[in-house]
């Protein structure tokens, strides 16, 4: 089952609707954290530390030219470089560990999308910031989880 990365929607065996992934520029900073945790629990848990840990670390450089003042010219270059290596990790993964990241792949990929279709460098910084917010969201509650972490506890 391959995932294209020229669409939003991957296919899916067996019927349903395929996962578009949440709209992460859309969500309010306490949505943000609701959805990390619940993608996470629900799917991400089962990937690797190091895997979700590459993925930030690229998202943080993003960041770090964003905050700098480096502009859209630089960020445009970076966010199709975040595209290819979550295509990479994407590759590397095995069957069930695909499903799992999918939805999160899809998340991804249409804000990366969203950013490169920003012309306000002001939207561009906010965007930005949502994604770095949601992406540190990820790697604590994935910890959180890798560590036993239970809702209610």
């Amino acid at each position: 089952m391959g995932v294209g990365f020229k669409s939003h929607s991957p296919p899916r065996q067996g019927g349903g609707t395929a996962l578009r992934g949440v709209a992460v520029l859309e969500l309010d900073y306490p949505e943000l954290g609701e959805y990390a945790e619940k993608l996470v629990e629900r799917s991400l848990r089962r990937i690797s530390m190091s895997k979700m840990r590459r993925l930030h670390q690229e998202i943080v450089r993003i960041r770090d030219i964003v905050v700098r003042g480096e502009g859209l010219e630089e960020c445009r270059k970076l966010l199709p470089r975040l595209r290819y290596l979550l295509a990479y990790i994407y590759g590397r993964l095995g069957g069930g560990e695909k499903r799992n990241f999918q939805e999160y792949m899809e998340t991804l990929k249409r804000t990366i999308d969203a950013l490169l279709h920003s012309q306000d460098p002001e939207k561009l910084r906010e965007g930005v910031e949502k994604l770095y917010m949601f992406s540190e969201a990820i790697v604590a509650y994935h910890k959180y989880y890798e560590e036993g972490g239970r809702r209610g506890e």
